[in-house]
């Protein structure tokens, strides 16, 4: 019997190879360059190679599965998550940089941990209950039943995986094994399915299909297929509970309106990492009922929830974001958003996804990121005197979820820069500057985009004649190949590239453009101290706008406006760019639309700095005989500073 099983699961897998990837990814063979390289590189130093990183903050993390604090009192800790997503970084840089030096510092911390703290079962996390999986198994609908024990574990798991993979150090990938397997092998133990431990009614916990399949892929064991099924099953199992990501995402109603409380249900960092585990478990068994609902997750989230920054959510719910003026996201959503739209760039070929990454890695995530590479932002907002800057959680002092995570966006950037068709041909999917390795080729491109007003050059060497084929942002109006009008086809551009040296001029439109805003959200109200359990979403908004930085009292905004933006760049007006704090938070009244503004940019001046924008226009708005006129720069520039005397908006 199990061996028809095993054949049938390998019939299934071979004929799923139909679903492979439209775009293979260049993995691990990109450098940034430019102001991406330069964030990138100063993040790599300070949160990989510094006496502090590999100091106190990796021993912090590690000392957490001594203190095992995470199952004391309520259980409503999560300091297991940060050694793993710590290691995740590790190994990350590890593979983009290339560094042997990286590399042994890893696998021997790595094996001194697995020594230390792997039990002989298996078992490895921060809580000392090896079997408290859920707050309160007597009641396992309750509201409230946090624990993060299997949440942890996936980023345990997933480290391992990835040092392996860094490395080919074998012991780590044992670990991961040992460790996975323990944790099947107790559900089964218990008679739990997975949708029934953690937090969110197993949203959390599922969050580990990913992976789960990379383990699959690494060592075909077909316990661990099985195990993903199950994981997908239960998505697609009860309606109407934050589980059934896969049931639900067909509904026509906002995601909002699906649970009672959306302030307590509607996570988004855990749905997008559920998501993107379903994403991959399309990839590799061609489910398409699967894809199909991811997908339609996908369109609510593109009606629903994306917000002014450029990313999906608000705080971190899912709560009808695209009507909030007071914008808020949680940097952990941007980091997973971006993931996301890669993993649907590789399995689709659209180049919408691509332009979704571009937008948020150049203003909501370069936003959330401080200028010293060493910390982020926990919530970045569209406006005010500065960010929610990260406080260190649960206990910790050198750790939180969100500066945790941000250094793996960089790497996630560098894999979609390019990569290989299945028919040969090259793609090149996006324009920050980039030197890049693929099968056959060597790629620079150059420029300065997107915040330079040339044309970005793509030098590239080949081994044989082909095809490229680069991406035209939606955006942009006009798009020229060598100072010609390019044929462009479902966002994309073939050109014919011949062997050897060949070069070319991409131009883009970078005209400024009005974007309208015409939802607004409600009159503002007093925040009360139920705010995580409320179902009106301006008293949650108040509480968290003046969260910690009291200063930002009476800047929550109650009427429409609407923003600038020049290529995939958010325009705004603040303090480093020189602009008054009056004509700041001075935004034209648009209940009656704005489509009848126009917008025209003119270079001010260039100014790299930490004191300073990256690159400062002057903005001209007209209507008619009106006419106003702003210094401007990206809002990225102008708001990552932890300032309370910094002001910032993306209104106009």
């Amino acid at each position: 019997m199990a061996y028809h099983i095993s054949l049938l699961i390998g019939l299934a897998l071979t004929a799923a190879s139909l679903s492979a990837d439209v775009l293979t990814s260049a993995e691990k063979r990109v450098r940034l360059l430019g102001v991406a390289g330069a964030s990138a590189d100063t993040c790599i130093r300070a949160r990989c190679y510094s006496a502090w990183a590999r100091g106190e903050m990796y021993e912090e993390c590690v000392n957490a599965f001594r203190t095992h604090y995470d199952d004391q009192g309520d259980g409503s800790w999560w300091q297991g998550e940060y050694w793993g997503k710590t290691m995740l970084c590790f190994a990350g840089a590890a593979m983009y940089t290339q560094d042997p030096s990286l590399k042994n510092w890893i696998v021997e911390k790595t094996h001194a941990f697995l020594k230390e703290f792997q039990k002989p079962n298996g078992y490895l996390s921060t809580y000392a209950k090896e079997d408290f999986l859920r707050k309160n198994p007597d009641n396992p609908d309750a509201k409230q039943h946090w624990c993060f024990n299997i949440w942890g574990r996936k980023y345990t798991l997933w480290a391992l995986v990835d040092i392996h993979k860094a490395t080919g150090d074998k012991e780590s990938l044992d670990g991961a094994v040992k460790l996975l397997d323990h944790l099947i092998a107790q559900l089964k133990r218990l008679n739990l399915t997975i949708d029934r431990t953690g937090s969110w009614n197993g949203v959390s916990s599922m969050s580990i299909l990913r992976p789960v399949l990379e383990l699959y892929r690494l060592t075909k064991k077909s316990a661990y297929l099985d195990f993903a099924r199950e994981i997908v099953a239960a998505m697609d199992r009860a309606p109407y509970s934050p589980a059934t990501l896969i049931h639900d995402a067909f509904r026509k109603e906002m995601i909002h309106t699906w649970y009672p409380e959306p302030g307590f249900w509607a996570k988004a960092y855990e749905t997008e990492s559920c998501l993107e585990g379903l994403v991959d478990y399309y990839r590799l068994t061609g489910e398409k009922r699967v894809l199909d609902a991811v997908l339609a997750y996908y369109g609510h989230l593109e009606r629903e929830e994306m917000n002014p920054m450029r990313t999906a959510g608000h705080f971190d719910h899912f709560w009808n974001a695209a009507d909030q003026l007071n914008g808020m996201t949680e940097f952990c959503d941007v980091v997973h958003w971006i993931r996301l739209n890669r993993e649907l760039l590789l399995v689709t070929g659209e180049a919408k996804y691509a332009d979704r990454i571009d937008e948020a890695f150049h203003n909501a995530f370069l936003a959330g990121c401080a200028r010293d590479g060493r910390w982020a932002a926990h919530i970045v907002r569209s406006h005010g005197t500065r960010h929610c800057w990260a406080p260190p959680q649960t206990g910790m002092f050198h750790h939180q979820c969100c500066p945790d995570n941000m250094m793996r966006t960089y790497f996630d950037l560098a894999d979609t820069v390019g990569g290989v068709d299945p028919d040969g041909s090259l793609w090149i999917a996006l324009y920050s500057d980039a030197t890049a390795k693929f099968p056959g080729a060597a790629v620079t491109i150059f420029g300065g985009y997107p915040y330079a007003d040339e044309p970005v050059v793509v030098t590239m060497s080949r081994e044989q004649a082909g095809k490229v084929r680069f991406r035209v942002p939606s955006w942009s109006a006009t798009f020229t190949v060598n100072g010609e009008v390019g044929k462009v086809e479902k966002g994309w551009c073939a050109v014919d590239a011949p062997a050897g040296m060949s070069s070319w001029l991409l131009g883009f439109d970078m005209s400024a453009r009005v974007v309208p805003w015409t939802r607004t959200s409600g009159k503002r109200v007093a925040a009360s101290p139920g705010f995580h359990s409320v179902t009106d979403v301006s008293n949650y908004t108040v509480h968290f706008m003046e969260w910690y930085t009291p200063e930002m009292a009476g800047l929550c905004r109650n009427y429409p406006g609407f923003q600038v933006m020049r290529g995939p760049l958010v325009l705004a007006k603040g303090r480093l760019a020189g602009t008054s704090r009056g004509d700041t938070f001075f935004s034209f009244a648009a209940e009656n639309g704005c489509s009848d503004w126009r917008a025209a940019l003119k270079p001010q001046q260039c100014r790299v700095g930490t004191a300073g924008a990256s690159r400062i226009w002057t903005l001209t708005l007209t209507r008619g005989v009106e006419e106003r006129s702003f210094a401007v720069s990206d809002f990225a520039s102008l708001s990552n500073v932890d300032d309370p005397d910094n002001w910032f908006s993306l209104w106009f």
